[in-house]
């Protein structure tokens, strides 16, 4: 396991951004004022807008891409850029933008370069930035940074950085954008992810599933897909999955099991301690990932980033939860499942009542 992906330093590194942000925070305060709030309805017509999202996590940025979709629309003729997290960034390709920005964990030992990206923004002459984590002080300040004239988020964090401050009004569902965000960019604005595979990506996708026989022909064979990682607090324990995959196995042949990075130093558990027929994929490049995903005709997940792509994908998904608060972030369609701390037995359950699970046992010839 890389240093990054270990559980201490992680927890570590988020600690030191917190205490970082409110030292920054009492900074500025003292500093900049907060601007008088420009109505939403009062925003005029733009050419240039960015949406300003740069994190690493793969769920925090397609909560961010109704926004992309809604913006297109609104504004049909608008050059839209956004700036993302360089390890999430492949998760906009084939959308609606024109370029994206990164910004990099690198740029700490290499603070020119983020300068010389604020530099490049501002010289763009942004009418608007959106700031896309919805009440993020790091997005907020990022939003300050590249001088658009009309800076657009949630009231909260990042009220001194903005001067278009709608009402950050409480939803149920977090894919639900924020009241008054929605009603601006109208019907356009979908209540989901967004996510595009291509053609290649598709053939890719089938290629590594020919060579685990998952294929007749052309046709990807029915499977479920089981991801077996997750951050931190909401992970599952490698010997529950364990035990739940081999539940599935003993009733579905077509089980594939989808490590995460941070599964990497338990792979030959899972390889030894699951059945000869269930396949064991090791991480995948982003964008082929998605589009095995994508394949399968029902995904088991903890709360993550998979889960998210999935819910872009339209692919039902049983949810795993290890904390009732997660629910807000769940796939909320009629064919999607959510589970607050079960049981192995109550997951075998839940997978094997649902709509999809007997597609899985056909068999296509």
């Amino acid at each position: 396991m890389s240093l990054a992906h270990h559980p201490l330093a992680q927890r570590s590194g988020k600690a030191l951004g917190h205490f970082g942000q409110r030292l920054l925070g009492r900074v500025l305060g003292a500093l900049l004022p907060t601007l008088p709030n420009v109505p939403i309805e009062d925003v005029p017509e733009a050419r240039r807008i960015l949406i300003v999202r740069p994190n690493f996590r793969i769920g925090n940025t397609l909560l961010t891409t109704p926004l992309i979709v809604g913006l297109r629309t609104r504004f049909p003729r608008a050059q839209l850029d956004y700036l993302a997290g360089d390890t999430t960034a492949a998760l906009l390709t084939h959308l609606p933008i024109d370029t994206v920005y990164t910004i990099s964990r690198r740029f700490i030992t290499r603070p020119w370069r983020f300068v010389a990206l604020f530099v490049r923004l501002r010289r763009m002459h942004y009418d608007i930035a959106v700031e896309g984590g919805m009440n993020s002080f790091s997005g907020g300040l990022y939003t300050y940074l590249t001088g658009a004239e009309y800076r657009i988020g949630c009231s909260g964090k990042a009220d001194r950085f903005l001067n278009v401050r709608v009402p950050l009004e409480g939803t149920a569902h977090a894919y639900s954008t924020r009241p008054a965000i929605a009603r601006w960019l109208g019907p356009g604005c979908p209540d989901h992810p967004v996510y595009k595979v291509s053609a290649e990506e598709h053939a890719a996708a089938r290629a590594v599933l020919a060579q685990a026989q998952l294929t007749t022909g052309s046709t990807v064979l029915p499977f479920v897909g089981v991801f077996v990682g997750g951050h931190l607090k909401k992970r599952w324990p490698s010997a529950r999955w364990i035990e739940l995959v081999r539940s599935l196995a003993a009733a579905c042949p077509r089980i594939v099991v989808f490590l995460g990075p941070e599964e990497l130093p338990f792979e030959a558990d899972y390889r030894r301690e699951l059945p000869a027929d269930v396949r064991v994929l090791r991480p995948q490049p982003l964008r082929l990932f998605a589009a095995l995903l994508g394949a399968a005709h029902l995904v088991v997940t903890p709360d993550s980033g998979p889960m998210h792509l999935a819910a872009a994908l339209g692919i039902p998904t049983i949810v795993l939860l290890q904390s009732d608060t997660s629910r807000r972030y769940t796939p909320h369609t009629a064919l999607d499942r959510v589970l607050v701390r079960p049981s192995v037995a109550e997951a075998v359950a839940a997978v094997g009542a649902h709509p999809s699970w007997p597609d899985t046992l056909r068999v296509v010839s």
